[in-house]
């Protein structure tokens, strides 16, 4: 389960907490950006960058799986 911590101070030096528990069907990504526009190219990038990993992953699985069928 993941939770999002967020911390702030206020103008008299006070700080702050706020815990939010994310939803069954959610998930939370930080992501350093200048821009919300930034943030969700970043975003979507580092979607791409773990789409194609867990297809390049997929794909040596069923390489290593048809040569195993193959010496048998």
């Amino acid at each position: 389960m993941q939770h999002l911590i967020r911390t702030l101070t206020d103008s008299t030096a006070h700080t702050f907490t706020h815990v939010t528990q994310a939803r069954e069907n959610e998930t939370f990504t930080v992501v350093e950006a200048e821009s919300k526009e930034e943030a969700k190219r970043l975003y979507r990038a580092v979607q791409l960058k773990n789409a194609l990993s867990s297809l390049s992953k997929g794909a040596s699985n069923l390489r290593k799986a048809m040569q195993r069928k193959d010496s048998e």
